[in-house]
């Protein structure tokens, strides 16, 4: 096992962008119908999760002075007693036990005395569950939830259990108990009141990869219509083709650099505390039937009903829906490749408009749709990921400078959207049937509604992650989505 691991520029970028509003922690939760043992939980992890990704037991350590680069090392006093914990629901509670619980954790900061995740497990005689919390230096999310789903089995008994060789450093007896075990959490540094001289140093670089960025979409544009301008009789040319590559990229720029409006729902300034809730499960079969009939994907569906409900919910706030931008990630790994041991980030983000303002459910699909092709065909995901890699390299100079970047880029979007296609079958955790799971990835910056998209065993389930100063009320959000697929379903299915 490597003592001492070099963060990539993406994953020290993730490393030191927690802020106290917006951690940068993904969240996951698998709950049961029936009692988990604590005991199997525990020894599922030390087998399928320490045995194959010794990164769980590293823990991060920080660039010394403006310039550096962080570091993973071996963390000699790793015990997996301390990064899981065991907590009773009372023998009525259910699925809401779970919501409080979530939420009250969502605004902890993990600690930094050791490797950056934690295990929560909840047991009920009506209701049993693991929430999982991963900093996201660790891994994005698509490589998590791999590694969650490797985790589990096709059936009750897994044959790895005992197989695998012990975690580093573990201790004989039982799990912690309950809910402060080991010491309090590093507190997430607070924002200074006034700008010094490395926050106008930052702003400054900010520009200076922002201002060429403008300079070329503008160029490009202007490039754009003067190749077609000089070969109007030529479409589909090599000239015509270059130009309309060349529009793509501009066009992502122009959507990175602008955006979309600051100032309405679900945009506004983040407080600490958040909110969890998930919609009911709906039959994947009946969203396929949906999906082939309009030429489109799941995901062109799934995208279009979160549109409506957003409309739905700002106007029962009593504002004018208008198209806002959420951030999509983009895994860059094959699906087939073995993960490192070291997981990593390979992901790239791309920017989509929802389109709010189509007032009908078959526009805002028909819309959704068109706009997800033109990014699969375009750049985008690869500029994002360029420019998080060249942020995180200056990142590793200061943290100052790489959360002035992204708070540019991230404003623009209210937050994240995951959708993860999961197992068809039932699957098996510590040797009880996962009755579902969902995960979020974190939002950063001012960034105050996350939404993911899970689909496991016939059935597809949407959560979503909001701040509750913006969006008190998320209840009503999934009530608004419910009724959104509702009319889905009546409206666009096609007759039998």
């Amino acid at each position: 096992m490597a003592a001492r691991v070099a963060l990539s520029p993406n994953d020290s970028l993730w490393l030191n962008m927690d802020t106290p509003e917006n951690l940068m922690i993904i969240e996951s939760v698998m709950w049961f119908e029936e009692p988990l043992d604590p005991e199997a939980v525990l020894e599922t992890l030390r087998t399928r999760l320490l045995a194959p990704y010794p990164v769980f037991t590293w823990r991060a350590e920080r660039a010394e002075g403006l310039v550096g680069v962080d570091h993973w090392v071996s963390d000699p006093q790793f015990d997996l007693h301390r990064h899981v914990t065991v907590h009773e629901l009372g023998a009525t509670e259910g699925h809401e036990a779970i919501q409080r619980f979530l939420e009250e954790r969502m605004s902890e900061p993990l600690p930094r005395d050791r490797p950056l995740w934690a295990a929560h497990i909840l047991t009920g005689e009506r209701v049993s569950a693991v929430i999982m919390r991963f900093h996201h230096a660790i891994a994005d999310g698509t490589a998590l939830v791999r590694v969650l789903l490797d985790l589990t089995t096709p059936t009750p008994e897994d044959p790895a259990i005992g197989a695998g060789p012990a975690a580093p450093g573990r201790p004989a007896g039982r799990i912690a108990q309950p809910d402060h075990a080991g010491p309090p959490a590093e507190p997430v540094p607070a924002a200074r009141p006034h700008a010094s001289t490395l926050d106008r140093a930052a702003r400054r670089l900010s520009h200076l990869v922002t201002l060429p960025l403008a300079a070329g979409a503008a160029a490009t544009h202007s490039a754009v219509g003067l190749v077609q301008m000089l070969d109007p009789d030529r479409e589909g040319s090599w000239a015509w083709r270059l130009a309309e590559q060349a529009e793509g990229t501009a066009d992502a720029v122009d959507k990175l650099l602008v955006g979309t409006a600051p100032d309405a729902l679900p945009f506004g300034q983040p407080g600490l505390a958040k909110r969890a809730d998930w919609a009911p499960a709906i039959d994947l079969a009946e969203i396929k039937q949906v999906a082939r009939s309009h030429g489109a994907t799941v995901n062109d569906v799934m995208m279009a009903a979160l549109a409506g409900a957003l409309r739905r919910y700002v106007i029962s706030r009593g504002e004018v829906p208008g198209d806002v931008m959420t951030m999509i990630p983009v895994n860059l790994r094959p699906w087939d490749a073995p993960l490192p041991e070291h997981l990593g980030n390979k992901f790239a983000l791309v920017a989509f408009e929802l389109p709010l303002g189509q007032p009908t459910v078959r526009s805002r699909l028909t819309t959704a749709k068109a706009r997800m092709d033109v990014i699969k065909s375009g750049p985008e995901a690869v500029l994002t990921f360029g420019l998080a890699h060249a942020i995180g390299s200056v990142g590793a100079v200061t943290g100052t400078v790489s959360r002035q970047m992204i708070s540019f880029f991230g404003n623009k979007a209210f937050g994240v959207t995951t959708n993860v296609p999961g197992p068809r079958e039932p699957r098996y955790f510590a040797g009880r049937q996962m009755a579902g799971i969902l995960g979020w990835v974190p939002g950063a910056s001012q960034q105050t509604l996350g939404a993911c998209i899970f689909s496991y065993n016939g059935r597809i389930r949407v959560g979503f992650k909001a701040d509750a100063t913006v969006i008190p009320d998320v209840a009503n959000l999934v009530a608004a989505f419910t009724e959104e697929v509702a009319d889905i379903l009546a409206e666009v299915t096609p007759a039998q």
